[in-house]
């Protein structure tokens, strides 16, 4: 019995896939379209006689996947209201009401922007197709994949250079401002450290914590570091930094906005000191981005970092901005394959690049329009 069991039970499984084969309706074959690109920047190649729309098949493969994912708006009818979620979603929309629309009001009023900002629905909407069918490498030259996220990249990265007056060559993609900030501190000495001449830093009391950190790892590295007093006002004095200044003064790192108690430092006056004394210039522009104008150039900036999730762009990714003329000397904290010019070597992630990209080209055209907003409610 032991033995004729098994040999029934396979033979039972064998018939069962022909039998439901027999009822099944055979499905269509039909022959894969081939995928086509186009690149602007490429050599043109031979193409097939069949040319597929990238934005097409894009949006084709997010919708099961859209099907598939938690509570949709259209689904949920926003408290006090007779409307659905879908009503609170457009751009005109406060970005905290888009934020807490699907948690029913349960949740209390976010008000730590200064720590994080939500993400803009429109920055998550630009980073999608990124995370589906846009997945190619962006340093990847010999294919459409890596065209298509190379191009996208290249334009975040012209997005964020216009926000600041900057030229797209001379910003480098990072994982956000801390390590903007450690590139330039620790890679202004480095390079200058070599050399043994230029082994002093400035920097101010009340920088970020990053900054202070970054300038006490070169502490023990043999740097020397003035840490600048700030007056009642939270501002430093422009004559104690200019006494601060010596010959062997290889970088100032002083903040646009403090983190804490939100004071706007002279940083186009601590620039122009900087550029008569020849020695370089770095801020911490993370709160201080998409918030007000700047201009590197009007500023004398030769370095100034930026993040991505306090525009209401995502986290884990940030700018460092690096003048090439007069060129600013730096060497690389992280090495391998040579990517961003050489000083940030890594794979670039492109949703990441996107989304700050269009963070950046939102508040270039919307930050007038907050600014007035938010005068005339006070």
């Amino acid at each position: 019995m032991s033995n004729l069991a098994p040999s029934a039970f396979r033979q039972a499984l064998r018939a069962y896939p022909r039998r439901c084969a027999s009822i099944r309706p055979a499905a269509p074959r039909t022959a894969a379209a081939r995928r086509c690109y186009t690149s602007e920047s490429k050599p043109a190649r031979a193409q097939s006689s069949v040319d597929l729309d990238v934005d097409v098949a894009i949006k084709t493969g997010q919708r099961p996947f859209a099907e598939q994912t938690g509570i949709r708006p259209h689904n949920v009818t926003v408290p006090g209201t007779a409307v659905d979620s879908d009503a609170m979603m457009g751009p005109s929309t406060g970005i905290l009401k888009q934020a807490t629309v699907l948690d029913q009001g349960n949740r209390p009023i976010y008000l730590d922007m200064q720590a994080t900002t939500p993400t803009d629905p429109r920055v998550l909407d630009a980073m999608l197709p990124f995370l589906t069918g846009l997945y190619g490498n962006p340093h990847s030259r010999t294919h459409a994949y890596g065209w298509e996220t190379e191009k996208a990249t290249e334009q975040a990265r012209e997005h964020v250079a216009k926000l600041i007056g900057a030229d797209p060559k001379e910003i480098i993609f990072t994982s956000g401002a801390t390590e903007s900030n450690n590139m330039s501190i620790k890679g202004v000495a480095k390079f200058f450290g070599r050399s043994g001449k230029k082994k002093h830093i400035i920097t101010s009391q009340t920088e970020h914590k990053c900054v202070l950190d970054s300038c006490r790892h070169l502490q023990d590295e043999g740097f020397e570091v003035t840490y600048l007093p700030v007056q009642s006002n939270g501002l430093i004095d422009l004559k104690d930094l200019e006494a601060a200044i010596r010959p062997e003064t290889a970088l100032v790192s002083i903040m646009t906005v403090n983190n804490e108690i939100g004071v706007i430092q002279p940083v186009k006056e601590i620039g122009a000191l900087c550029r008569s004394k020849r020695v370089f210039f770095h801020t911490d522009a993370a709160q201080a981005v998409g918030k007000i104008p700047i201009d590197v150039n009007e500023w004398n900036v030769d370095l100034l970092s930026i993040s991505g999730h306090k525009i209401y762009g995502p986290k884990g990714i940030g700018a460092c901005y690096v003048r090439r003329r007069p060129r600013v000397r730096i060497d690389p904290i992280i090495t391998g394959g040579g990517q961003e010019r050489g000083l940030r070597s890594g794979t670039l992630a492109p949703h990441l690049a996107v989304g700050i990209g269009e963070a950046c080209r939102i508040a270039k055209e919307e930050m007038e329009v907050r600014e007035k907003l938010l005068l005339s409610s006070i």
